[in-house]
């Protein structure tokens, strides 16, 4: 059982994947934390073998916290979980220690995949270059979206509300939300608006 523990500012990010993550019969979630001081005080208490940080957070950021967990307990491995794309920022963390680093936009099943593997001895830095040399991308294909969630995104893509999306697939307002919070996770959309632009980008809607 891999004891994982997760950094992030971002809830609605967190609460998704948390949930997900206790799914996994392979994974045990043992703490979150908002910033980086709350996670070193979690890492010097709790029993944890991969931590999952974010490098955008208030008070102390990812790459001060990573340094730090190192000092600490070397043996904690760290997958860095960021929207910031920036190739030199990932060299920096890379040569700080991170086993790992993965965009917001991978989809929580790779993410779970990632731990997964950096906690085997693996490292894993998924990263795609372009023609910019400081700069990396990653191209999210949709491809992990299930046709259920597909449908709640093409109900919201023409215009219609929860209550509304809910009432036409003969489900509950709860579970739409649900369905919302889960596909903006997979695609890292930040609000709704944004998870129907990537939608219609992919032409799945």
């Amino acid at each position: 059982m891999i004891k994982v523990f997760i950094t992030d500012d971002h809830q609605s990010f967190k609460e998704g994947l948390i949930a997900y993550l206790k799914s996994d019969p392979g994974i045990e979630m043992v703490g979150h934390a908002q910033n980086g001081k709350e996670a070193l005080q979690a890492v010097a208490v709790e029993p944890i073998d991969v931590m999952l940080l974010d490098v955008d957070m208030p008070e102390m950021n990812g790459e001060e916290t990573l340094i730090a967990i190192k000092k600490i307990k070397p043996e904690v491995k760290v997958l860095i979980l960021t929207s910031l794309n920036d190739k030199m920022l990932i060299d920096s963390l890379r040569k700080n220690g991170a086993e790992g680093f993965r965009s917001k936009e991978s989809g929580i099943t790779d993410i779970s995949n990632a731990i997964k593997r950096i906690h085997q001895g693996y490292s894993d830095y998924l990263v795609h270059t372009d023609e910019k040399p400081n700069r990396i991308t990653i191209h999210y294909t949709g491809s992990h979206l299930s046709p259920q969630e597909i449908k709640v995104i093409k109900h919201l893509a023409e215009g219609r509300n929860t209550k509304v999306t809910a009432e036409l697939m003969h489900l509950s307002a709860h579970t739409i939300e649900s369905h919302i919070k889960i596909a903006r996770i997979k695609t890292g959309a930040k609000n709704v608006a944004e998870l129907v632009a990537i939608a219609i980008r992919q032409g799945l809607v």
